[in-house]
């Protein structure tokens, strides 16, 4: 069980799921940011004209 543990994280797979793991979090965030600029006026309607 440990082994198994110790080739996973001294291998590629750990490098690949922190990769994975920082994607996630930097798009989720960016979204969130720019909440606004990407949906705010499709759910807007201009009846103000």
């Amino acid at each position: 069980m440990m082994e198994a543990f110790y080739n996973f994280f001294s291998g590629q797979g750990f490098a690949v799921m922190m990769l994975a793991c920082g994607t996630l979090v930097v798009v989720v965030e960016a979204v969130r940011a720019s909440r606004r600029a990407l949906w705010g006026d499709m759910f807007t309607e201009d009846f103000e004209e």
